[in-house]
């Protein structure tokens, strides 16, 4: 980013509209402060991606980190002073929801950038529209990412993407792989190898090389997934891996594969170490127009993907591009 911004940042030239005695181009000028308010599921990237390109367009920037997470903004501020950042240019702040919109509205803030829930989201366009001074709104919204396994692909390699898919970051991912649908001619065969590539991952110290399942963000968030667990699991969902009883009282989660849900889990946002299958919308299905069906049942998007090996299956990819468009 840093090596071409001088470039993308620079006057564009029109000279193919030129005429003699007019010069046209499009001169781009920071906007003047920017308010970044990033979320707690990741605790660099989403912050970097919007602060970093803000001051190398020549803005101020106003990071509001996460109230789960407050040192990081503070890290973050630290890190870019270290490098030579000015140390006016990036300041960091902790609001209640009450200053938070406050701020939003503020006349002085020219752009902010929100990485959050959809329901919060909607707040934050709201809230900026009601300015007294127009702004620009960036947001990156939670998603209840679909995956949909054809009869024709390769178990040994989709089965272990999508595991990492569904578990990386502790399964605390907007784009983490929330609902996978499989073929009905493939489900035995794809519950089986999750389970077994899912035993595999060891839960405990993230800094420790052999450890690949951290904590989950808060002790509350993980009492929280231990009993929603418990809830599904007395609906009567069934649990094919996984051991409630281990970490109680702390943030970590043992991971979970629970088959047979019937129940909100499936519909709505959540950030664990969980996987569910054969739930309304998450299970195996007799066809592509059925997948394509259920993947529409969440009113949260963000990614879904299609997993085959089929040279032929141009139309169901093409269907899934459709639907992401929709």
């Amino acid at each position: 980013m840093i090596s071409i911004a001088k470039s993308s940042l620079a006057d564009m030239e029109l000279k193919d509209t030129d005429k003699p005695g007019l010069r046209r181009f499009i001169k781009l000028v920071p906007l003047g402060v920017v308010l970044v308010i990033a979320p707690w599921t990741y605790l660099y990237l989403p912050s970097i991606n919007s602060v970093l390109p803000a001051i190398l367009a020549g803005n101020s920037v106003i990071l509001k980190p996460s109230p789960q997470t407050p040192l990081t903004g503070e890290l973050l501020r630290k890190a870019f002073i270290a490098a030579g950042l000015p140390e006016d240019l990036l300041q960091v702040v902790y609001l209640s929801p009450e200053l938070a919109e406050a701020l939003i509205k503020n006349s002085l803030i020219k752009f902010v950038s929100f990485t959050g829930s959809v329901a919060r989201g909607h707040l934050v366009a709201k809230e900026a529209t009601l300015s007294s001074a127009f702004k620009g709104v960036a947001l990156a919204l939670g998603g209840k990412d679909a995956a949909y396994v054809r009869e024709d692909a390769g178990l040994d390699y989709t089965t272990a993407k999508l595991v990492n898919g569904a578990f990386f970051n502790s399964g605390q991912s907007c784009c983490a792989m929330d609902r996978i649908y499989v073929h009905q001619s493939k489900y035995d065969d794809f519950v089986k190898k999750l389970v077994e590539i899912a035993k595999t991952y060891k839960c405990g110290d993230p800094t420790k090389e052999d450890v690949n399942l951290g904590p989950v963000v808060t002790v509350g968030s993980a009492d929280l997934i231990r009993k929603q667990v418990q809830d599904v699991v007395e609906a009567g969902a069934k649990i094919l891996l996984g051991n409630q009883t281990r970490h109680i009282g702390t943030a970590f989660v043992a991971l979970q594969v629970l088959v047979d849900i019937d129940h909100l889990l499936s519909r709505d946002v959540f950030f664990y170490p969980l996987s569910e299958l054969d739930s309304p919308i998450l299970r195996q299905v007799p066809d592509d127009k059925e997948a394509l069906y259920l993947t529409k049942y969440s009113k949260y998007g963000l990614t879904a993907s299609i997993w085959t090996n089929a040279a032929g299956a141009t139309k169901s990819e093409e269907a899934f591009l459709e639907l992401c468009q929709a």
